[in-house]
């Protein structure tokens, strides 16, 4: 490992099996050719904003949670491309693409050519409250703007490891323009359209008793965080909704048939786990029986819903 502080910019260099033995002190990692290993880290803390540039050759392994300096990275893939995993999903980074990752996650990632990245770690402490609140976890792939460019074309010159620099003028403005690009890649205006979708899907779902957030994030390729984030705007989980608009549908089965269905059957058909789930859930909602609740429905006397289910 060679440091150089002569440069505008600081640089480390691992090269070797020596050198990845070194660069494995940092974290858990692996490497398919330990003799062509070799990796690059010029960085700098700019204005509390840290900003670096990683070039490697192919490696394997995650990134520590930190926990004490929360903060919100803008990775942006310059040459080659990386897989990583956030809440067990797959996202592929290729040449171009921009991602948006929580330095609190564990993140598990994988290298399998050479390949340059930039990334762009903002403290939440310099981020809007609605921004933190979006970036608390990863959320993955997020567009490419002309903002976001701007900022990968500053971010390189203040990396330059020539005319680079703290001091340098592109330095000056980092930290407004990385805010600026992190409100940018918030998908703000594309929540609401994602939370319809969401709920869409959740009414196809209603029988499927497997149904659920992680389901639901799986079926989106978002992540469990994002799901929850985008669904509950107005204190309201998506869980319960699932469960309420469940038992709505039992409600209008009991209101549409007059003969009384075997409790199991209607749990089943409803996407509940089991008969006991769904008469619990079914009091709770309408305080009462589904035996009585069925009889008053026959009768024209159709109850309300006493209250949200917790």
């Amino acid at each position: 490992m060679r440091s150089s502080t002569e440069q505008l910019v600081p640089t480390v260099e691992w090269d070797g099996p020596a050198g990845f033995e070194r660069f494995g002190n940092a974290g858990r990692f692996a490497v398919p050719d330990a003799e062509r290993f070799r990796a690059t880290w010029r960085g700098l803390v700019v204005d509390g904003v840290q900003i670096g540039e990683w070039v490697t050759s192919p490696i394997s392994g995650a990134q520590r949670p930190r926990r004490e300096a929360a903060a919100v990275a803008l990775i942006v893939v310059i040459e080659g491309s990386m897989r990583y995993w956030s809440d067990g999903r797959p996202v592929d980074g290729r040449s171009g693409t921009l991602h948006l990752v929580s330095m609190g996650d564990q993140i598990r990632f994988a290298v399998p050519e050479p390949t340059r990245i930039l990334r762009i770690a903002v403290p939440g402490a310099f981020l809007p409250q609605e921004v933190r609140a979006a970036t608390s976890g990863t959320i993955g792939q997020v567009p490419v703007s002309r903002v976001t460019t701007g900022l990968t074309s500053l971010v390189e010159q203040v990396l330059d490891p020539l005319s680079g620099g703290v001091s340098s003028p592109a330095a000056r403005v980092v930290r407004a323009l990385a805010v600026a690009a992190l409100e940018d890649s918030v998908p703000e205006a594309a929540e609401h359209d994602l939370r319809s979708q969401i709920l869409e899907h959740i009414e196809r779902h209603l029988a499927d008793p497997d149904l659920g957030p992680q389901s639901i994030a799986s079926a989106f390729g978002i992540s469990l965080r994002w799901v929850h984030h985008v669904f509950n705007v107005d204190g309201a989980s998506i869980a319960r909704h699932i469960r309420e608009r469940r038992l709505d549908m039992v409600a209008a089965q009991l209101q549409g048939d007059r003969r009384f269905p075997r409790i199991g059957a209607l749990a089943e058909r409803t996407g509940f786990a089991a008969r006991d789930q769904l008469t619990r859930a079914f009091k709770a909602r309408y305080g009462m029986t589904i035996a009585d609740y069925a009889e008053r429905a026959g009768e024209g006397r159709v109850p309300a819903p006493i209250a949200a289910t917790a």
